[in-house]
């Protein structure tokens, strides 16, 4: 779905009119390189707990410092995203060193009146609540109520680190009413997902999935089941790959995953499987530029309107597709139950990712501008995939890097067939062209 965290967006807003703190500036630890590291304090810490901290760290008391090793704890410390702020200091003891990592940490509980915007559905907005690290543990959990475009309640929570090797718990509850133009009937579905993932090694990432999607429709034709109301339980699993040196500005590495989804089983409607294949690869270029190269293909088992109902085929167009045309255009057009999307982005860094106060709150916010290409196709049969087919378009846009939507996108993108078009999303694209909805 193309939607956007708009509490993210407001502080973002509010930011931008409030005072950035100073940079921290690089770290200072050269002249202690190989010392023996004695203690490590945090100064700071408030509310986060201390093993939350610790269990990122890989340098140790009793081992050598090493500034690389550090410059990677701050990495893995940042990608909590629960931090505005994170420095180093040391300090001389006896024949070794002593550090203080210097914390501040953002707001634990966010409470704000939110929006969210697709280009299907148009605004919508409402109460929205977000705890950024609940109970001191990185927990992330929000719940929203939106009203407008389209009625939707929503609850989604992410436990990055239970036990284990990164043992994890992500789930996403949702209701959602709204008019479906392209599939041109009144929706009420229902979502419970949860997820359970671990580490493999240090790149690998693993996933075991669960998900009862239900959908209802007004009218007939529109649900494999005669009744209006289909029941599409599903079995998935992941796994992925992580090289990236940042999650939330990442600059060199992959993140690829291979999923496979089973709907249908036990007597339910949908009989069909579904294998994602997302590759992303960060290329580093010049000063604070970078290339940012995805793909997705998804290939569907099965016959539309026979095994996959129709509102999950995939339609081109808009902000996480293929942007330079309305999905409500192209969308008509180029669909199918399958697809691939290819997207170039290439982002100049205005504003660095670093604290900004608001009032009594701090944040950790940038900006960057980008110029994007992107190409995609749909299909169903093989005869319909061909090239002649697939569609393109480009344009350019701004990033504004917040936490907990990751960032903003404002794009304007053109075709030639689609002409200019406006695109408002949160998010990264190769994220929100996975969704349902977007």
């Amino acid at each position: 779905m193309m939607s956007h965290k708009a509490g993210a967006a407001m502080v973002a807003l509010l930011a931008m009119l409030g005072t950035a703190s100073a940079d921290p500036g690089d770290l200072t630890l050269a002249s202690f390189e190989n010392l023996r590291v004695t203690a490590i304090e945090f100064a700071g810490r408030k509310v986060t707990r201390e093993y939350v901290i610790t269990r990122e760290l890989e340098t140790r008391v009793g081992e050598p410092l090493h500034v690389a090793t550090v410059e990677a704890d701050i990495n893995r410390l940042d990608n909590l995203s629960i931090f505005a702020e994170i420095s180093v200091e040391a300090a001389a003891d006896g024949p070794g060193v002593r550090l203080i990592f210097r914390l501040k940490e953002m707001p634990s509980w966010i409470p704000l009146v939110g929006a969210s915007y697709n280009e299907q559905d148009g605004l919508s907005g409402g109460p929205k609540i977000s705890a950024l690290n609940l109970t001191g543990r990185g927990i992330a959990l929000n719940g929203k109520a939106y009203f407008g475009g389209s009625e939707k309640y929503e609850v989604n929570l992410n436990w990055p680190w239970i036990s284990g090797d990164h043992v994890s718990l992500n789930f996403r509850g949702a209701r959602l009413s709204r008019f479906d133009e392209l599939n041109e009937f009144n929706e009420t579905s229902y979502e419970f997902t949860p997820q359970v993932g671990r580490y493999v090694g240090e790149h690998g990432r693993l996933k075991a999935k669960f998900s009862l999607f239900q959908m209802k429709s007004d009218v007939d034709g529109k649900t494999l089941s005669p009744d209006n109301h289909d029941n599409l339980p599903r079995l998935g699993a992941s796994f992925g790959w992580d090289t990236r040196d940042s999650w939330r500005f990442p600059s060199t590495g992959w993140l690829n995953e291979v999923e496979l989804w089973r709907t249908g089983f036990l007597g339910s409607e949908g009989d069909f499987w579904t294998l994602n294949v997302d590759v992303r690869r960060w290329i580093p270029t010049t000063g604070k530029q970078r290339l940012m190269v995805s793909g997705l293909a998804s290939l569907q088992s099965g016959t539309v309107d026979v095994d996959i109902p129709v509102y999950m085929i995939y339609r081109m167009g808009g902000a996480n597709s293929i942007r330079g045309y309305s999905i409500k255009e192209l969308g008509q057009t180029l669909y199918g139950k399958n697809q691939l999307i290819g997207t170039a982005e290439y982002s100049f860094n205005l504003l660095p990712l670093k604290r900004w106060d608001v009032w009594k709150f701090a944040f950790r916010l940038g900006l960057d501008v980008a110029v994007f290409a992107d190409v995609g196709t749909a299909w169903s049969e093989s005869s319909e995939f061909v090239a002649s087919r697939a569609r393109g378009g480009g344009g350019a846009g701004l990033r504004l890097l917040v936490p907990g939507a990751e960032m903003i996108r404002l794009d304007m993108g053109w075709s030639r067939q689609g002409g200019f078009q406006f695109h408002f999303a949160g998010g990264t694209k190769p994220a929100g062209q996975r969704n349902r909805l977007r």
